[in-house]
């Protein structure tokens, strides 16, 4: 009788893992999981911010008359991620926005989601943008911007 050796590289039926070995490996992939949920959720959730969705701590704004009965704000978003503004009141009507993002900030957006056509694409520091719609019916109307979170404000309409 002969016997063969079984080289070291030759192919063997995987050993089943031990008990211990496949929890350690469980506890790692979960942990894996919730570290990419963590960074994920801090992804969305935007830079700055209390985790609140409570509007901007500024003043609150009428706007002013230009040609043609526009009502106009002139609004900015800040470095400390809110609106110079908290509310913004007008009648309805024709309103323009001019949005503006001092240096030194970072880029804003100002967006109303309720009016499709009320929004500014996003903003650079140092730079400005406008946008005019039409508001018929009297409200509350939230302002946000969607890159940040908890920058928020309210266009009311009397």
């Amino acid at each position: 009788m002969s016997c063969a050796a079984v080289p070291a590289h030759a192919s063997r039926p995987a050993r089943p893992a031990r008990p211990a070995q496949a929890a350690q490996a469980a506890r790692s992939a979960a942990s894996s999981l919730l570290a990419l949920l963590v960074l994920v959720a801090l992804g969305v959730t935007g830079c700055g911010g209390n985790g609140g969705s409570a509007p901007s701590d500024g003043p609150t704004l009428s706007a002013r008359q230009a040609a043609g009965g526009v009502q106009v704000f002139a609004v900015s978003g800040l470095p400390a991620m809110k609106f110079s503004a908290s509310e913004l009141v007008a009648r309805p009507g024709t309103i323009r926005v001019d949005f503006s993002v001092p240096e030194g900030s970072a880029p804003h957006n100002f967006v109303i989601p309720s009016i499709p056509t009320a929004h500014t694409p996003i903003v650079s520091a140092g730079s400005s943008q406008s946008v005019t719609f039409t508001v018929t019916r009297p409200g509350d109307y939230q302002i946000v911007c969607t890159i940040h979170a908890n920058m928020t404000a309210t266009l009311k309409i009397t």
